[in-house]
Parts: structure tokens; sequence; C-alpha cells
């Protein structure tokens, strides 16, 4: 598969974030789905654009997590990368996936670059 064909789903609450990251995927040539700010709106991407792959928020704000979305990527088999402002995760709920990636808040675009080519090798030319 052609990376450039690849999907990208964007999880992310805070507005301009997300809008950085959407465009620089999209000047990386991925398709770039978001930011969808909410877990009903991820949820329902996902449904609607076939992501494949997913740059998931931890923290959502208004006490919401990106926990329902990450279950529900993991239950399809699409992989996915947690970003996260803080050091440590404390949700237990988090724990199952322990094995995912995690990119600290802010994320270089080295790391975020190096993350996506450690993706499952199916998601690569």
């Amino acid at each position: 598969m052609d990376h450039r064909a690849l999907k990208i789903l964007v999880v992310e609450d805070e507005l301009l974030i997300g809008m950085d990251l959407v465009m620089l995927l999209e000047d990386w040539g991925y398709i770039a789905s978001g930011p969808h700010p909410t877990p009903k709106a991820a949820l329902a991407a996902i449904e609607e654009d076939g992501p494949d792959l997913a740059i998931l928020d931890v923290n959502l704000g208004n006490g919401h997590t990106s926990i329902p979305i990450a279950e529900h990527l993991a239950s399809l088999g699409i992989p996915f990368i947690f970003l996260t402002g803080y050091s440590s995760i404390s949700d237990k709920k988090f724990e199952a996936f322990d094995v995912r990636p995690r990119l600290r808040k802010p994320v270089s675009e080295n790391s975020l670059r190096r993350a996506l080519s450690d993706l499952p090798e199916e998601l690569h030319p």
C-alpha cells in the first residue's frame, strides 16, 4: 500500500494543535481526517472514513478520554498512536494499551515520523 493513500484519523480536542497536526500529515502526503474533538465525533468518523491508522490525544477534556476510541480501533485491528501532555497516564483503563506507542506533547516532527514509520509493515510501501 502506498503511504500517500493512507488515511489517518486525528483525535484532538485542542483545535489549533489538531489543525497543525492535520496540516503536517497532509504536507507529508497522508489523507488526514479531523481533528475530531470528542469520542462521539471520532467514533462516527471511524465508521464513515475507515481510517488506516489513528493519532489519539489521551485527554479530550470535559472528563472524556480516548479509551472508547482506542478500544474500537483495537477491535477493528487499526493501529494507533497516543499523544499526551502528561508524563504518565494514571488511568488504569489505559494499562490495556501499554504496548501502543505514546508520544509526549508537544510532539516533534521527528518523533511523529519515527512513530509512524514504526507502525506495522503493511502500512508502508
